[in-house]
């Protein structure tokens, strides 16, 4: 039995896992532009299972790779991808587990990039929340005019301001 089955399960499960975190992400970004809460909800609990296994996963690849690393008289710090196919007792080993790692390697860094264009499309509707309920809290100045017709702007009394929203409410 080869030292890396361990190894290999493990990180074809992260790879799946990563997999439909980014299809989840694409599915996000779908749902951010066309402003679909319920949906943004959803896809949100349904990343939070996926983030969890990838956890629990991730603990049993640090597991794997410490084992690799005594047996090799490394420390676990030490043991990269390259390393790691060292270990493979086959050319067919070999190549499995760098296809491997390169693929979960690509899968992160795309999912990386749209995780940052939902956050930037997140913030761009923050800010036109932001700056809605502003526009509708302000409390722009109404001249009001008194019986002869002078305003009485300079009257603190009578100082016309007006409010679609009760914003200390």
């Amino acid at each position: 039995m080869s030292v890396l089955k361990p190894l290999f399960s493990v990180v074809e499960a992260l790879l799946r896992e990563h997999q439909q975190l980014l299809e989840l992400a694409e599915r996000k970004k779908k749902v951010l532009v066309e402003n679909d809460m319920d949906s943004l909800n959803a896809i949100v609990q349904e990343e939070t299972g996926h983030i969890h296994r990838i956890e629990r996963l991730e603990s049993e690849r640090q597991g794997a790779g410490r084992l690799l690393a005594v047996r090799a008289g490394l420390r676990p710090d030490q043991l990269t991808a390259q390393r790691v196919a060292e270990f493979a007792e086959t050319p067919e080993e070999r190549a499995r587990i760098t296809q491997l790692t390169e693929k979960l390697r690509d899968v992160i860094l795309k999912l990386k990039d749209l995780n940052d264009l939902n956050q930037m499309l997140i913030q761009q509707s923050l800010d036109f929340i932001q700056s809605t309920v502003e526009a509708l809290t302000e409390s722009p100045t109404v001249p009001q005019y008194g019986g002869t017709g002078q305003t009485l702007a300079n009257n603190p009394y009578q100082q016309g301001r007006v409010s679609y929203f009760d914003s200390k409410a």
